[in-house]
Parts: C-alpha cells; sequence; structure tokens
C-alpha cells in the first residue's frame, strides 16, 4: 500500500469521526491497522500538561478504554520535549535517553511527531517499537503528515467543545440570574408587604387609640342613663301606686304601656352596653397586639394571649367557620408576647383560609413534662406529604401567586424554635390539619441565653 493510500484511508476516517473523541481514537487505531505500529498514544496539550486521550495497544486493553492514564508537562520526557521543540524525533534506543518515561509498554525504539495549528502544539503523537530503531524518516514524514491532517480537525472540534461549554455555561448563567432576579423581586415584594404591614400595625394603633375617648364617654353616658332609666322606673312606680293620683291619670298611663316602654329601653341600654365593652376589649387587644416591644421578654399566659389573638379575629373567624377553644390548666412562661401573639395570628390566619364554609377551628392547650403546648387544628383542605418537609422553608407557598409570600410560617418558626427554645410541628392528613406549638417551661435568663446563643 502506498503512502498516498494510506493517507487517503487516514483522512477519509477522519471525516466520518463525529466527535472530537471518535476522531482521536479513530486515528491510533488506523496508525496501528494501517501503519502496522505496535503501539500508539495520542496525547492532548491541557493547559500545559499532555494528557493521554486515545491508543492502540497494551495501552488500550478494551474499546475506548486507557489503562493507567498518565500526564506528561511539556518539557519533561521525549514526549514533553517534543512539544516544547514543535520538532518530530526518531528514538532508535530508548535504553539509553535519560528523558524516556516508563509506561506499560516496555518499548526499544519512539517515534514521536507534534500536531501543531497554527503554531500551538494541540498534542502529540506517540509510537513505540518492541525492536531497536524500528523507525526510519519515511516513517515519520507519513506520521507528521498524518498529524497535520488531523490538527484543523481536532481543533474545529476542540473549538466546538469549547463553544458547547460555554454556551451551557451561559445558559447556567442566564438560569441562575433569572433565579436571582425572581428572588430578588419576591425578596422587594415581601419587603413592601413588610412596609405596608407595619403601617398598617401603626395606623391601626392609633386608629384604636382615637376610638379610645369617644368610647370612654359613650359608655359613660350609657351608665348614666341606665341610672336615668332606672329612676324613671322608680317614679313610675310612685306615680302608679300614689293614693293622690286620680284614676283618669292611671288608666292613661297604663294605656301608654309605660311598663313595657321601660323595660325595652332597659334591654337597649343592655345591649348597648355590651357592645360597646365589647369594642373597647377588641381595641385594647389591638392596641397590645401593634405594640412594638420586640426585644422586651416578660411574663405572660398563654390563654389569655389566645383569647386576645381570637377576639381580634372574631370577624374572620365568624364569616367563614366556627371556633372552639379547649385551655388546660398552664403556668405564666417568659418570652416575647407579643412575638408569639404573632405565631397563633399567623397560624389561626392560615387555619381560617384552609376551612371550608362552616368548618371547625380547634385550639387546644394542655402541658407535659417541659413543654406548655398549644394544637391548632382545621377540618378543612390537608397538607400533601411532599409539601410537609417544605412547610417552613423560606418563600416556600403553595398558594396562588400574589396571595402569599411564603414567609409566615417561616417567621413563625424562627420566633419559637430560634427566639424561644421551642419545638413547632405540622400534622396532617386528608381530614385535619394540626400545628403543634410547644414553648418550654423555662427561666428568664434561660431564655435569654438561648436567645443570644
Amino acid at each position: 500500500m502506498s503512502d498516498l493510500t494510506k493517507i487517503s484511508q487516514f483522512a477519509t476516517a477522519m471525516l466520518n469521526a463525529a466527535t472530537l473523541d471518535d476522531l482521536l481514537w479513530s486515528i491510533t487505531n488506523n496508525i496501528g491497522e494501517i501503519l502496522g505500529f505496535d503501539d500508539c498514544i495520542i496525547y492532548l496539550n491541557v493547559d500545559g500538561i499532555l494528557i493521554q486521550k486515545s491508543a492502540f495497544g497494551i495501552k488500550n486493553p478494551n474499546e475506548r478504554n486507557l489503562l493507567n492514564e498518565i500526564a506528561i508537562p511539556i518539557g519533561k520526557g521525549i514526549v514533553g520535549t517534543v512539544a516544547q521543540s514543535k520538532v518530530a524525533e526518531i528514538v532508535p534506543d530508548i535504553s539509553i535517553d535519560h528523558r524516556y518515561i516508563w509506561d506499560e509498554f516496555s518499548g526499544k525504539s519512539e517515534l514521536t511527531v507534534p500536531i501543531i495549528y497554527e503554531g500551538n502544539v494541540l498534542g502529540i503523537i506517540d509510537s513505540e517499537s518492541s525492536q531497536l530503531n524500528a523507525y526510519n524518516e519515511s516513517d515519520k514524514e507519513l506520521l507528521q503528515t498524518i498529524a497535520n491532517i488531523a490538527a484543523p480537525r481536532i481543533a474545529s472540534e476542540q473549538y466546538c467543545t469549547e463553544l458547547q461549554q460555554t454556551q451551557l455555561q451561559l445558559e447556567q448563567s442566564n438560569f441562575e440570574l433569572a433565579t436571582s432576579l425572581r428572588q430578588l423581586k419576591e425578596n422587594q415584594e415581601t419587603l413592601v408587604q413588610s412596609e405596608k404591614m407595619a403601617s398598617i400595625g401603626l395606623l391601626a394603633a392609633g386608629v384604636a387609640h382615637e376610638i379610645n375617648n369617644p368610647l370612654a364617654f359613650s359608655m359613660s353616658n350609657m351608665d348614666f342613663f341606665k341610672e336615668c332609666s332606672e329612676k324613671l322606673i322608680n317614679i313610675y312606680k310612685l306615680i302608679i301606686t300614689h293614693p293622690n293620683i286620680s284614676n283618669e291619670i292611671k288608666q292613661q298611663l297604663a294605656l301608654m304601656n309605660y311598663t313595657q316602654l321601660m323595660q325595652d329601653i332597659e334591654e337597649v341600654v343592655d345591649e348597648t352596653t355590651t357592645g360597646l365593652l365589647r369594642i373597647k376589649n377588641i381595641v385594647s387587644d389591638l392596641c397590645g397586639y401593634a405594640r412594638n416591644e420586640e426585644s422586651v421578654m416578660t411574663q405572660f399566659d398563654v390563654n389569655n394571649g389566645i383569647k386576645v389573638t381570637t377576639n381580634i379575629l372574631r370577624g374572620e373567624i365568624n364569616n367563614n367557620c366556627h371556633l372552639q377553644l379547649d385551655f388546660g390548666k398552664l403556668p405564666s412562661l417568659y418570652g416575647n408576647e407579643s412575638k408569639v401573639h404573632q405565631v397563633f395570628m399567623n397560624i389561626i390566619l392560615n387555619a381560617i383560609q384552609a376551612s371550608h364554609k362552616d368548618g371547625l377551628i380547634t385550639v387546644k392547650t394542655f402541658a407535659d413534662d417541659k413543654y406548655a403546648c398549644i394544637d391548632i387544628t382545621n377540618n378543612g383542605l390537608g397538607i400533601k406529604n411532599e409539601n410537609l418537609q417544605d412547610i417552613f422553608t423560606p418563600f416556600y407557598t403553595t398558594k396562588p401567586v400574589g396571595k402569599g409570600t411564603g414567609l409566615g410560617l417561616f417567621i413563625c418558626y424562627r420566633i419559637i424554635t430560634e427566639e424561644h427554645g421551642g419545638q413547632i410541628k405540622v400534622f396532617s392528613n386528608e381530614k385535619q390539619t394540626t400545628f403543634r406549638i410547644k414553648l418550654p417551661f423555662i427561666g428568664h435568663k434561660q431564655l435569654n441565653a438561648i436567645s443570644c446563643a
């Protein structure tokens, strides 16, 4: 077979190679089969290190499998010297060449040619023989010609590979950027919502404060009106029983149904007083809830805190579902009362939103050995098992877009676990969902130590 035919076969094989890996293995295999060499290895230059990428012979025990892949710095060994000088070499007797790096094949002579493209060394084609002085100048020229033909294909495939990697990195960067932008938008929306809630809290506290004055004199007027109505009833009794009042006047008073009228007035006074007292309690609770005492740790009553919270939410509860309170006997706890109330508020609001019309929300308190326990249960839509593990994760929400920020339960978790050393868990099935809050029976100093830890 002429050298021209051999080169033609190499060129055809290289054209049929689809990838860089296909190309390298095709070259080494054809060098072994077409040129009849015992051994052939292709090294690629990766940042100044020559790394074995394909082989024919002992280094290739199985299909496309390199045995003990090695790497040689440029300038080291015969392979590294050729890469540095960019000049092909024939070594007739390896045993007397100190540059030789021993590998699996115990060669006696070696032929090494560089793969050069636009002045840059892309790699090395290296062949060893079990015979001394096995290579001649014709072999060197032929192998160098093959290396020269392969160089632009290798460069092209490397460029395509780098382009693909760059594209993948760009796509990943775009994805990460889109994710960051989405998170930034969510954070901005959350901050805006937090500012709105803070403003609403201040507004509510201000309105509650302004209501207090007219509420106070309204209740005072009702008390005065009640006293007056009682006096009028007494006057009526004196008139109707007085011996000097004529029967005609008594008959006229009887026809006016004065007694029933006064009873109606008394009932209206009692109902109005009860309504005003309820408004007073709501205003008092709202003022206490809106008061900003972030760092204040005080003694507080859990059961009373639940009463305060449900009193504020009475309108929401009455419009959507029924509430059942089951209070056990609990000692006073130390903690940030307003933040604990915030936890109660968030979880009960979630329970209201999850409840069916005319559903039932139960709040039960009890004590175990170390904790005051609060169970808030609703019989509405349950939480899917795959969502339970993420329920306290920040920004995680199962609510529709615009209906939730995914921070409510995360904030609750931090308040209970990190700031109060407690626990918060959720249990759910198709029939009901229960959030269990556990606050420890510990002293004020211990609680502060937990908060600072």
